[in-house]
């Protein structure tokens, strides 16, 4: 792991110039995305989707359906920079820049990925319920989880 200092991380939105950093993050977490999948997640006009840049070079992203609501449909750091904050310095700045018509972020995520539940938490999302079997490969429950804009973190 290499040790960081989070005022050299930038988050800016995901775009074609990024493809590759991030292609290769996916390829390394438990349900990544290919290649083609973030290129589609470009191309869609409901997508809002940001990466920590970190010396030139993207280490973390996430990506949200936003229309009314939003839906956090994936947020993953590279290996080498876990457990540092970039996440939360990620997931923070991103839903601050979601559109205003945004009013709440619901996610799902296994049950047993607890360093991810622990920043849903830190952040202020609520658990609303749990979905048996919902993942497979390895099978595991979702938990669902919400964070009203006003909430913990007191987004606007």
């Amino acid at each position: 792991m290499e040790n960081i200092n989070l005022e050299n991380i930038i988050i800016e939105p995901f775009s074609i110039k990024h493809i590759e950093d991030v292609t290769s993050i996916h390829s390394q977490v438990l349900d990544g995305w290919s290649m083609k999948g973030l290129i589609g997640d470009l191309a869609n006009d409901s997508t809002e989707s940001y990466v920590a840049m970190y010396e030139g070079k993207a280490v973390a992203f996430c990506s949200f359906i936003a229309t009314e609501d939003a839906e956090l449909v994936f947020v993953c750091t590279h290996p080498l920079y876990r457990q540092q904050g970039i996440g939360y310095k990620l997931l923070s700045e991103s839903i601050k820049a979601l559109p205003t018509s945004v009013n709440s972020i619901v996610l799902e995520v296994r049950s047993k990925n607890e360093p991810a539940i622990n920043l849903y938490k830190k952040m202020g999302f609520e658990t609303l319920g749990k979905r048996r079997n919902f993942y497979s490969f390895p099978e595991d429950d979702a938990i669902v989880m919400e964070l009203i804009k006003g909430g913990v973190m007191g987004l606007n």
